[in-house]
């Protein structure tokens, strides 16, 4: 009852720290993302000395320049940046390697720059891009019910697994999870997102967003959100641990609360772009 009641109210504190910074503007979107970013990282950090994988400080400059690359959605709106900062991030990724040539570690530089990529792709971009919401007219809006659609189908499929799940979906990664959970949570979620055009009227009039459309982003989040937990539920397993950090009582770090979106948000901005 205790572990219940602590995730319960550690849940409502980080739902209401996304939705404030979500709702009130972007330059709060930006900085509280950031910052998760910037725990979720420190989370990655430890993780990987596990495995005896030692990043330097200069990887949170790497992340840094990154983040303020993809997420200062300011740039992206400037004519004459737009064009250029995609292979501008490239570019400078590619640079980074050039730290290896000072590492004083005999054989380990290809882990480290492995390493630090990894980190910068799976964790600081998406990060990044969840301030993208803000190049879209009441994308506010918009990241609010991918949100929802993301709590609704975990919540489901926790609360329903623990009723009725006996198959596991993927036992060699991921035993708790079960196939009832899973698809119980799926068909939820799906039918929820059908009346996702009456909870967002003005967001579906602006982009003659239907049902059937707004059941597709609800596909997209299910597939990839999925794929995501089950990612990461692999490296942990490898890496002997249960939660990535400790800084949500109840829920583990800021990559176990993310892992879904983290992995979901670049396609859920494709699918957004097809649509609108």
């Amino acid at each position: 009852m205790k572990i219940l009641l602590t995730r319960t109210l550690t849940g409502i504190l980080f739902i209401g720290v996304v939705i404030f910074a979500v709702v009130k503007d972007s330059l709060i979107l930006f900085n509280v993302f950031f910052l998760f970013t910037l725990v979720g990282l420190s989370e990655y950090k430890n993780l990987l000395k596990i495995k005896n994988i030692h990043l330097g400080n200069q990887f949170y400059i790497l992340a840094l320049v990154v983040y303020i690359t993809v997420g200062y959605t300011a740039l992206w709106t400037n004519p004459m940046l737009k064009k250029a900062l995609p292979y501008a991030l490239i570019a400078f990724l590619l640079l980074f390697s050039v730290i290896a040539l000072f590492h004083k570690k005999e054989g380990t530089a290809l882990t480290y720059v492995a390493a630090s990529l990894s980190g910068i792709i799976a964790i600081v971009i998406p990060f990044a891009l969840i301030n993208h919401f803000n190049l879209i007219e009441k994308g506010n809006i918009g990241l609010i019910a991918v949100f929802i659609l993301i709590w609704a189908y975990d919540t489901f499929a926790y609360c329903i697994g623990s009723l009725i799940g006996k198959h596991p979906l993927f036992l060699r990664i991921s035993p708790k999870k079960t196939w009832e959970g899973t698809v119980g949570a799926a068909l939820c979620t799906l039918i929820a997102s059908y009346f996702f055009v009456y909870l967002f009227p003005s967001l579906s009039s602006l982009y003659a967003i239907n049902s059937l459309m707004w059941m597709g982003l609800a596909a997209v989040v299910i597939i990839t959100g999925t794929l995501g937990d089950l990612i990461e539920s692999m490296f942990k397993r490898e890496l002997g641990v249960k939660d990535s950090g400790y800084i949500l009582p109840g829920h583990g770090g800021v990559l176990d609360r993310f892992d879904s979106i983290l992995f979901s948000i670049p396609f859920i901005l494709l699918y957004i772009s097809i649509i609108i």
